[in-house]
Parts: structure tokens; sequence; C-alpha cells
């Protein structure tokens, strides 16, 4: 799944207007999102719930959400074109919701609540 949201990412560079790789910021948010989960599950005694790991999903959360609102400020300041906000917007949908996916599946035996698959 994620090489199609990668196809999606690199089409939103190339279609629109050649040569404008601004999209390809969103890498960085896809990078460090999952940075502060990782610490968190490997410093957090256990699995319940703690300061640290309430931080850790209130950074996460908010570099998902700097990954989508990086490519609609672009658009709207006239950098990007709107047909590359969408590809790029397409993509970071693809890439979340199977990191989504994959961390559902991960914690299938050890989450309170069962796993997504």
């Amino acid at each position: 799944m994620t090489c199609i949201g990668m196809t999606f990412l690199i089409l939103a560079c190339a279609v629109p207007q050649p040569k404008i790789f601004y999209p390809f910021f969103v890498l960085i948010f896809y990078a460090f999102s999952v940075m502060p989960m990782m610490l968190a599950k490997r410093f957090s005694p256990g699995s319940e719930t703690n300061p640290k790991t309430e931080f850790a999903l209130f950074l996460t959360a908010g570099m998902v959400l700097s990954a989508f609102a990086l490519p609609i400020v672009l658009a709207h300041s006239g950098v990007i074109t709107w047909l590359a906000c969408a590809l790029t917007l397409i993509s970071n949908t693809v890439n979340y919701l199977t990191m989504l996916g994959y961390v559902m599946k991960d914690s299938e035996f050890d989450a309170p609540y069962g796993g997504m698959f």
C-alpha cells in the first residue's frame, strides 16, 4: 500500500508543474511521526497509559496534522497547485492508513480490545 501512496506523492511533484519538489517535504513528517511512539513504548513500563505515552500521542497527532496541513498551506500561498495538493493529501491518507493498519495488526495480542485484523 505504501507504494501506491508514494506513487501519488511522486505524481504530485511531476504532473502539475515539473520540477516542483515541495510536496516531498511531507516525507520528513512520515519519518518523524513514528518516533515519539517508538520511544514511548521503549521507555514505558508495561502497557498502561502514562504521561510519556500521552505526550507521545500528542506529538504524533501534531506531526500527522502537520503533514496534512503543509500541502494545503503551500497550495493556498500559490507555491504548488491544488492538483499537487490533492495528490499529496491522497498520498498522506494512504500512507498513514498503512501505518495505522500495521500498528493495529502488530498490537493484536497485547491490545485490550483486540487488533484490527
